[in-house]
C-alpha cells in the first residue's frame, strides 16, 4: 500500500498505574473497533488515546484518570516512535519521546528518552512542534494571539469525542473562537503550502520588529530635538574637535598663568603624582575592558557560527532521512563499488555492510534522535548568546565611562596649579569655568553623537526589514491567489464523500438519502444538507461522524491534505441511536474504505458490532463487559 504524509498509526496503547499495566492491546493498520457493553470502559481507552496523543481531556473517566500514565507505540510518517505522557490529575503534561519501536523502548533507559513540554513559552521545543517536525509539516497560527496550532487542535476535528454537542464540527472548548476553528480546519485541509504559513509567521515576527525599531527611531529623534549643536561646524565631531582644541588652549593658559608664579606651587607635585597614578589605573581599565569587549565580540561571533553549523546539521539530518527512505527500496544484487556480487540474505540487515537493522526501509532512528538533540542545543546556545550580548552591552557601557573618567583627569592633571594670589586666582578660575563649560558642551556631543549613531544604525536595520516585509507580503499574496484555486476542489471532494457515506444511512432523514449539495463551515462549525443543518438527535450524530469520515476518506485521495490519514470515533451510538442504524454506519465504514490502496487507520468504539466486522481483523481486545472492563485493576 502507498503512504501519504503526514501518516500516524498507533501499534500499541499501554496504561499504567503504580507500575502496573491496567491496559495493554495492540492496534493495526485499517478499522479498529473497541467493542463492550455500555459503562465497559471504550470511552476510559479512548480517552487515554487521545490524551497520550496530546489532546487535552475536558472530563475524564473515573477509571481513566486514576491511572498513572500512557505509552503508545506509533508509527509517524512510517517512523517508529514511543510516547509517553503523564496524568497527575493535571492540565498540560509534558510529552516524552523515544525513538524506538515501544517493546525497545520500554526496555530502554531514561537517557534514550527525551522530553518535550505541552507550551513552548520557556524558550523549549514543544511537543506539538516536535511532532509536526517528524511529520514534516509547518507550524502555523490558530489565532489572532499567535498562539500556534498544536496536536490538541487537530485532535478536536479528527477525533469525535463522545461528549461533544452532536451539532459541532470541532470539539467544544473553552476560550474558542471562529477565527481558530477556520485557522485549523483550512490548515488540515492543506489550503496553504508549508512556505506560505513559514512566510506567514515570519511577516508577523519581522512585523513586530520593524514596529519596534520606528518606534525607537521617532523616540531617539524627539530626545535629539531637545539636543543642538553647532550648525557652523558642519558636524558634531568637527565641534568636538573645536572644543578639545580651546581647552587644551586654557590648559595651557593656566599653566602659563602659574609658571609666573612657580614658588609658590610647590605643594601641588603630590597631587600631579596622584592624578598621574590615577590616569595610568583609568588607562589600564580602559585597555583592559577593550580587551574584554574584542572577546566577547569574537565569542559571540564564534557561537553564532556554531548555531547555523547546527541548523545546517539537522538540515542535513533531514536530507539524509529523505535520501535513506528513497535508497532503502532497491534491493542491491552487486556491491556498487567493486561490484562483487552480494551474497548477504538475513532478514533484517543491511544488504551492503549486513549489519543487524530494526526498520525495513525506513528512516534511522539515530537521525531524529540526533536532530531531536539538535533542537535543543540550538535553544540553549541561543539562550548563552542572549547572555552574552547583554554583558556585552555593560562593558560598552563600562567602556564609555572610563573614557569620560580618563579625558577629565588628563584636563585636570594639565590644570591643577595653585592660585598665588587673589588676581592670578580670578584669571586661572575664568578659565576653569570655560573649561568646566566647554567640557560640559563636549559631554553632550558624546550624547548627541551616539544618539546619531543609534538612529543612522537602526535606520539600516529598519529599511532592511522594510525590504523583507515588502518581499514577504508580496510572495505570500502570489501564493494566496494559487492556493485560492485548491478550495473549490478539496471541498468539492469532501462534500462528495460526505453524500456517498449519508446515501448509506437507514435513518429517517429525507434529506440524507436524497442529498445533492453539502455546506460546512469551520467559522460557525456547522453542516448543512440541501440548506438544512437541523436534525434529529440521532440524525446529527451520524451527519457529524460521516463528516468526519468524509475528511478520512479525502485525505487518503488528496495527498496534500495534512489531515494525517487518522480518525477517532467515539459515541457513534450516541443520541439514542438505534443498534441497526449503528451496525449500518459500521458497514458503510468498512465499504467506503475497503479499497483504499493508501494506508489508514480509523479507531471507533461500539456496543454492537456488524455481523462482518465482529472478527480478530478488526476488533482490538476483548469485548468489554461490566465484569471485565477495560482497565484491570485487580
Amino acid at each position: 500500500m502507498m503512504r501519504y504524509n503526514p501518516s500516524l498509526t498507533v501499534s500499541r496503547l499501554i496504561a499504567t498505574k503504580n507500575g502496573h499495566f491496567l491496559y495493554d492491546e495492540h492496534f493495526h493498520l485499517g478499522i479498529n473497533i473497541l467493542s463492550g457493553c455500555n459503562g465497559g470502559g471504550k470511552t476510559s481507552i479512548i480517552q487515554l488515546l487521545v490524551f497520550g496523543l496530546g489532546y487535552e481531556v475536558p472530563a475524564w473517566k473515573d477509571e481513566a484518570g486514576s491511572c498513572d500514565s500512557v505509552y503508545i507505540g506509533l508509527k509517524a510518517n512510517g517512523i517508529d516512535i514511543t510516547i509517553r505522557r503523564d496524568i497527575n490529575g493535571k492540565e498540560k503534561q509534558p510529552m516524552w519521546f523515544c525513538f524506538m519501536s515501544i517493546d525497545d523502548a520500554l526496555n530502554s533507559g531514561i537517557e534514550n528518552w527525551k522530553k518535550h513540554s505541552y507550551s513552548s513559552q520557556y524558550g523549549g521545543i514543544s511537543f506539538s512542534q516536535k511532532l509536526f517536525d517528524i511529520f514534516h509539516i509547518p507550524e502555523a497560527k490558530a489565532d489572532a494571539n499567535n498562539n500556534n496550532i498544536t496536536m490538541h487542535q487537530i485532535l478536536r476535528l479528527i477525533y469525535g469525542d463522545q461528549s461533544n454537542a452532536s451539532g459541532n464540527i470541532f470539539n467544544v472548548e473553552l476560550f474558542d473562537s471562529a477565527f481558530k476553528r477556520e485557522s485549523i480546519g483550512n490548515y488540515l485541509l492543506g489550503l496553504y503550502d508549508n512556505d506560505l504559513y513559514s512566510h506567514k509567521i515570519e511577516l508577523i515576527e519581522e512585523d513586530k520588529k520593524l514596529t519596534k525599531l520606528i518606534s525607537e527611531i521617532s523616540a531617539i529623534h524627539s530626545v535629539v530635538g531637545k539636543t543642538s549643536f553647532s550648525r557652523e561646524y558642519g558636524t558634531v565631531e568637527a565641534e568636538k574637535r573645536e572644543y578639545l582644541k580651546q581647552i587644551s588652549e586654557l590648559s595651557q593658559e593656566v599653566i602659563n598663568i602659574k609658571l609666573e608664579s612657580f614658588g609658590e606651587y610647590k605643594d601641588e607635585k603630590s597631587t600631579s603624582e596622584k592624578i598621574a597614578v590615577n590616569n595610568i589605573k583609568l588607562k589600564t581599565s580602559l585597555y583592559e575592558c577593550e580587551s574584554e569587549i574584542r572577546a566577547l565580540e569574537y565569542d559571540i561571533e564564534d557561537s553564532e557560527q556554531f548555531i547555523r553549523e547546527l541548523k545546517d546539521k539537522k538540515s542535513a539530518i533531514k536530507d539524509a532521512i529523505i535520501v535513506n527512505k528513497s535508497i532503502s527500496i532497491f534491493s542491491f544484487q552487486t556491491c556498487p563499488c567493486c561490484q562483487s556480487k552480494l551474497n548477504n540474505s538475513k532478514e533484517n540487515t543491511c544488504i551492503l555492510c549486513g549489519t543487524e537493522t530494526n526498520q525495513k526501509g525506513e528512516a534511522n532512528e539515530n537521525l531524529l534522535r540526533m536532530s531531536s538533540e539538535i533542537d535543543l542545543q540550538i535553544s540553549e546556545s541561543n539562550r548563552i548568546i542572549e547572555r552574552k550580548k547583554n554583558n556585552l552591552k555593560n562593558l560598552k557601557n563600562k567602556r564609555k565611562d572610563l573614557r569620560t573618567n580618563l579625558r577629565k583627569s588628563i584636563i585636570e592633571s594639565s590644570s591643577v596649579i595653585t592660585s598665588i594670589n587673589n588676581k592670578t586666582e580670578s584669571k586661572i578660575f575664568g578659565c576653569y569655568q570655560k573649561i568646566g563649560y566647554l567640557e560640559e558642551k563636549i559631554e553632550n556631543l558624546d550624547k548627541i553623537a551616539e544618539l546619531l549613531n543609534s538612529i543612522s544604525e537602526l535606520t539600516d536595520e529598519r529599511d532592511k526589514i522594510q525590504k523583507r516585509v515588502s518581499e514577504l507580503k508580496d510572495i505570500i499574496a502570489k501564493k494566496e491567489n494559487i492556493y485560492r484555486l485548491r478550495e473549490p476542489e478539496v471541498r468539492e471532494c469532501i462534500s462528495e464523500n460526505l453524500i456517498s457515506v449519508l446515501k448509506k444511512d437507514i435513518g429517517s432523514e429525507d434529506e440524507f438519502s436524497l442529498a445533492e449539495y453539502i455546506e460546512f463551515d469551520f467559522a460557525s462549525n456547522n453542516i448543512s444538507v440541501n440548506g438544512k443543518s437541523s436534525f434529529s438527535e440521532s440524525g446529527m450524530v451520524y451527519l457529524y461522524n460521516s463528516f468526519r469520515l468524509a475528511l478520512l476518506m479525502t485525505s487518503l485521495e488528496k495527498r496534500y491534505l495534512r489531515i494525517p490519514r487518522f480518525l477517532i470515533l467515539d459515541g457513534i451510538e450516541n443520541g439514542g441511536m438505534e443498534d441497526s442504524r449503528s451496525k449500518n454506519f459500521q458497514k458503510a465504514i468498512h465499504d467506503l474504505l475497503s479499497d483504499s490502496q493508501v494506508e489508514f487507520q480509523i479507531i471507533f468504539a461500539t456496543k454492537s458490532i456488524e455481523g462482518t466486522l465482529n472478527n480478530n481483523n478488526y476488533i482490538v481486545g476483548s469485548t468489554f463487559t461490566k465484569d471485565s472492563k477495560s482497565l484491570k485493576f485487580t
